[in-house]
């Protein structure tokens, strides 16, 4: 019908809009309300094809999509796993709206909106509610700003009580990643891969996105330097590469990686050869490798070399902007969230402050 296509349009458009200039969206099917939405890193200009399209929405307007683009790269730092996150929490959302002309989706009210956010996060852990929240609302803000919503429907989704350091993960101990190392054995190709990984981790705490994107050219071996790209909004990095790890690299690289036409360093071990691409995979190398050792773990096993940096560079007396720079924070305050676990030595290491007279 004419409404269902309005709505489909309407759909494709939120999706096209967050998705720029990087990625093509390509529909893959059409669900009862709303639409799947495929993304890769092919086609020339990035944009959603119109051919694709249901309805007249001009996708090629750039200057609509430019100026969505801009404000979710700058305030939201969007990767392509936000936007994939985004579609998963949004299709069912809106299937559940059922054949609901495009009217009265200009007058949803907030009562059918608490319904539809109850139904879906009922079972969902507090984590999950907020991703889901946090898609619904970015969908209404586009709505209201489209002129395809009345009113702004934030407000009626309820609040999530949380306590913001509640479920950061402690810092794996320097013991504990030094005993993970030793028990790997290096002398198969699987171990030299999973040593060389939790080497970088504890050595230079990178993000999984950071270590699954290293390429052979950011290993920059006449200059002594490694090159991490920025992820998650923070800022690149460019480190010495400390004998060590060049040597477990190099070992890597000549006995360990098999040849195979990727730039990326880390390779799957079994054929096809493919390069190591998602943050779960990289965490569970790090995390059997933890077990193996009979070490404790967080539920994200590599993030816990990132804290474990933090919480040992507070602790030989660096200053939280040290810190930040070197784990490539562009906000201080992201700093104090990785360091919450070492509260005695924040105040040993903390900034005097000038007495102010009355």
């Amino acid at each position: 019908s004419a409404e269902r296509d309005a709505m489909d349009r309407y759909t494709t458009a939120f999706l096209a809009e967050r998705v720029g200039a990087t990625f093509t969206a390509r529909v893959s099917g059409v669900t009862r309300f709303g639409l799947f939405v495929t993304l890769d890193e092919t086609g020339a200009d990035g944009l959603v094809p119109v051919s694709t399209l249901a309805g007249d929405y001009d996708v090629h307007d750039e200057a609509r999509i430019g100026a969505m683009w801009d404000y979710l790269t700058r305030e939201c730092n969007l990767a392509e796993t936000t936007i994939k996150r985004h579609q998963k929490h949004l299709t069912p959302f809106l299937e559940d709206l059922g054949d609901v002309p495009t009217e009265r989706l200009r007058k949803l009210t907030p009562t059918q909106v608490l319904a539809l956010s109850t139904k879906h996060t009922q079972h969902t852990g507090q984590t999950m509610r907020q991703e889901m929240q946090g898609t619904w609302k970015v969908f209404f803000r586009f709505c209201l700003q489209k002129g395809y919503l009345e009113r702004n429907m934030e407000q009626a989704f309820p609040k999530i009580r949380t306590y913001r350091l509640s479920d950061v993960p402690r810092g794996i101990s320097e013991e504990d990643a030094l005993k993970t190392l030793e028990s790997i054995d290096r002398t198969k190709p699987l171990g030299l891969r999973d040593f060389a990984i939790i080497q970088l981790f504890h050595t230079y705490g990178v993000r999984a996105g950071q270590l699954y994107s290293l390429k052979l050219e950011d290993i920059l071996w006449r200059k002594n330097k490694i090159y991490f790209i920025g992820h998650k909004g923070g800022k690149e990095r460019i480190e010495p590469l400390f004998d060590e790890v060049g040597e477990s690299l190099l070992e890597y690289l000549l006995r360990g990686r098999p040849q195979a036409p990727h730039s990326e360093v880390f390779l799957t071990t079994r054929r096809p050869f493919q390069p190591l691409s998602s943050h779960g995979t990289i965490s569970d190398i790090v995390g059997k490798r933890m077990d193996q050792a009979g070490v404790s773990r967080s539920k994200v096993s590599s993030h816990a070399f990132r804290h474990g940096l933090a919480t040992r560079l507070l602790q030989q007396g660096q200053t939280i902007k040290t810190i930040a720079d070197i784990l490539g924070h562009r906000n201080i305050n992201t700093t104090f969230i990785y360091t919450k676990v070492d509260v005695e030595t924040l105040r040993q290491v903390s900034l005097e402050w000038p007495e102010v007279s009355p």
